[in-house]
């Protein structure tokens, strides 16, 4: 039997892999990072993080109309695969630990990001779709996530990266915008 090299596809290995990989985070500066990025939200402020075991909670302040309340929202069985993240909404509350009906909590977000967040049907899974953040050069999958105090951590699967992209804008940086990097390539002569 002869194999043709054009039928066999080429593949090259990994830039850089790990087998089985343990990261912590930490969580005083992630709530830092929240509320950077939440101060152009005016519908929500002041992020804290906590949880306990296999459970991430998210307690923000929202502002609807004129009422401001702290809710509460709890994550679980967080995972991270194919370029997708998935979570189950666990026990939601607000004004001081009232119940919000989950189903409030889903639609609101699939309002919010209707193109990136997918509720399954029937159930409490959210999935959102994080591929225009992960390049598919990078195989990550979350296997588990546990809050020891103020640590979250992380356990990923087997991963890699196989290339690093080129980065979509090569210009240099703004304190001289009339000059460009060359076409990569391309010999430059002074």
């Amino acid at each position: 039997m002869i194999i043709s090299a054009m039928t066999i596809p080429y593949v090259s290995a990994p830039l850089v892999r790990w087998d089985d990989l343990h990261v912590v985070f930490d969580i005083p500066t992630i709530e830092r990072i929240l509320r950077l990025r939440l101060a152009e939200v005016e519908a929500l402020s002041n992020p804290d993080l906590d949880g306990q075991d296999d459970r991430l909670a998210l307690v923000v302040r929202v502002h609807w109309k004129s009422v401001s309340m702290r809710v509460r929202v709890e994550l679980r069985e967080i995972r991270l695969r194919h370029r997708r993240l998935g979570f189950r909404l666990g026990h939601l509350r607000a004004l001081g630990g009232l119940p919000v009906p989950r189903i409030a909590v889903l639609r609101t977000l699939q309002e919010i990001m209707p193109d990136r967040v997918t509720v399954l049907p029937g159930s409490d899974v959210v999935v959102v779709d994080l591929r225009t953040w992960i390049p598919p050069e990078v195989q990550l999958r979350i296997v588990a996530v546990q809050v020891v105090g103020e640590a979250l951590h992380v356990w990923l699967a087997s991963g890699s990266v196989t290339d690093i992209p080129l980065p979509q804008n090569q210009q240099l940086s703004a304190g001289n915008p009339e000059k460009s990097l060359p076409p990569r390539g391309s010999v430059t002569t002074t």
